[in-house]
């Protein structure tokens, strides 16, 4: 595991702020812009639009139909501008460094909106934590980063506390996840989408208010459960993994942010044939855009293939139903079709 310390207050929620004005500073997404204008009101009065842009530009790629969608569709009045952090006046005019900030999840919620589809997606968060190497029965990294994933829009999976206990063992025992251990876990959290990586917490005393003070490790990974495909991996502190998370599995599941095609499941409702499949694989490389397609299964109860594909998986229906097929329904890494 990669170090990266993180300060951590309490255990209830990976990161507790001691005051309320820390609380509302982790339940918002801050970052500075720059502006500048002829005069102070000018430069300061783009900070908003700024502020937005790239708030947006953390999920999408600038530039593309969804990005415009998405910072249209978003409220001004839900972006707060705060303190100046730096000003320079001089050649005529004003720049200005800004403090912006916004609800978290705003812009996730925003492209659910816009892209429902990929609000289906299953989401499962299983992450294992240990204090002084004893196991933590509830981790609170897990509490955490699934609070993001709900207030973002995204479906995260309601499993018993019987399923999360076996599915933490299972990853416990085999930190790298083998192609049997991602089998169960798919199995186990009827999930398309696993969140999950390392946490160790030592305590180090007593802090205000009775509560308990820690400093932690903590890597995430997340990783396609239909293909094995690392969608996203990265090293976080504090509450930075609940903050992020969400817009790296949107942006991921999208096709962003990495060059590699995604492997997707298709699933072909009866009658069809093989005859049928191997046409539409050889069309579909025709293409361009789809690289291995297999056959993995053909019977009364239809047919599985396995596909990869550059884009997301809008654009994948978009292209089968150009080629004549029907798109009866899709999540995150799973497409069911008709002939």
């Amino acid at each position: 595991m990669k170090a990266s310390i993180a300060h951590v207050v309490t255990l209830s929620t990976l990161v507790l702020g001691a005051t309320s004005q820390a609380q509302t500073a982790a339940d918002s997404t801050i970052l500075e812009v720059q502006v500048s204008g002829p005069t102070r009101d000018a430069a300061y009065g783009q900070a908003t639009e700024k502020g937005l842009e790239a708030l947006v530009a953390r999920v999408l790629t600038p530039g593309t139909p969804v990005y415009s969608q998405v910072l249209t569709a978003i409220p001004r009045s839900e972006v707060r501008l705060g303190r100046v952090v730096r000003e320079d006046a001089g050649g005529g005019g004003v720049t200005m460094t800004v403090e912006v900030s916004a609800p978290r999840g705003l812009v996730e919620r925003a492209v659910l909106r816009a892209q429902p589809q990929l609000a289906q997606t299953r989401i499962a968060v299983i992450i294992p934590e240990v204090i002084l190497r004893r196991p933590v029965p509830d981790p609170a990294a897990e509490t955490e980063i699934g609070r993001s994933m709900v207030e973002s829009g995204l479906r995260l999976v309601d499993a018993s506390q019987q399923v999360l206990n076996a599915t933490r063992e299972i990853v416990r025992g085999s930190p790298s996840l083998s192609a049997p251990a991602l089998a169960e876990l798919r199995t186990r959290l009827n999930a398309d989408v696993l969140v999950t990586g390392e946490v160790f917490a030592e305590e180090y005393g007593a802090v205000a208010g009775g509560l308990r003070g820690y400093t932690a490790q903590l890597e995430v990974k997340v990783i396609n459960l239909t293909s094995g495909q690392v969608l996203h991996t990265q090293a976080f502190q504090g509450r930075a993994a609940g903050a992020l998370l969400p817009g790296k599995i949107i942006g991921a599941l999208q096709g962003a942010g990495t060059t590699a095609p995604r492997a997707y499941v298709m699933r072909a409702g009866p009658p069809v044939t093989f005859a049928q499949l191997n046409a539409l694989g050889a069309r579909l490389r025709g293409s361009g855009a789809v690289g291995a397609f297999t056959i993995r299964s053909v019977d009364s109860a239809g047919a599985v293939a396995e596909l990869q594909f550059t884009g997301s998986v809008t654009e994948l229906a978009a292209l089968l139903e150009s080629l004549g097929v029907q798109v009866a329904g899709l999540t995150g890494g799973e497409i069911t079709v008709r002939f």
